[in-house]
């Protein structure tokens, strides 16, 4: 029994000396001309410029993304019009051209530093045509709002109007149709 109870403070002692061993080294503790153990913050300048021209190029990209989703956007709520025009009723491929539609306008404004706060449709339409009509030109509006727009500003016109757009496309969805 005494040699249990001796035995139990020098295997605390053994552990904790062995968990301290791995513990992070010091500021004081570590060579200054080791780059081995230089951390993430003390990057050099080439290192930040590298990181800098990468976040540039991110944001490039992106902001070309948007802009070919508006592009799409405003082409599909032409050919949605002409649909309509032509047979006076929406069909099965139009409704799916409506819900990509949908989608292109939710990413470009949640692109564009938008939320999903729902704002209401000024001047709801009634009738199918109305809406369609509406929905072909604010698209458009919104094409032409987004390739205005530089990559370095949040812009309360692409958000507004792709938040017209989305109300649109539900109300489009809700009327009925003849």
């Amino acid at each position: 029994m005494l040699k249990a109870l001796l035995l139990v403070p020098v295997l605390l002692f053994a552990l904790s000396a062995g968990a301290s061993a791995q513990a992070k080294p010091d500021a004081q503790d570590i060579k200054q001309g080791d780059p081995a153990q230089k951390s993430g913050e003390d990057m050099g300048p080439a290192a930040e410029e590298i990181m800098r021209r990468a976040e540039i190029r991110r944001e490039e990209d992106s902001h070309k993304e948007m802009v070919e989703r508006a592009d799409e956007a405003a082409q599909i709520g032409g050919e949605i019009l002409t649909s309509y025009k032509k047979n006076k009723t929406l069909g099965g491929d139009d409704l799916k051209k409506l819900e990509r539609l949908d989608k292109l306008a939710h990413k470009i404004r949640g692109g564009a530093g938008g939320s999903d706060d729902e704002g209401g449709l000024e001047n709801p339409p009634d009738r199918l045509a109305d809406a369609v009509s509406r929905l072909a030109e604010i698209s458009d509006t919104l094409n032409k709002s987004v390739q205005k727009t530089s990559r370095l500003v949040i812009s309360a016109a692409v958000i507004k109007h792709s938040n017209e757009l989305i109300e649109l496309i539900k109300r489009i969805r809700s009327i009925q149709q003849p």
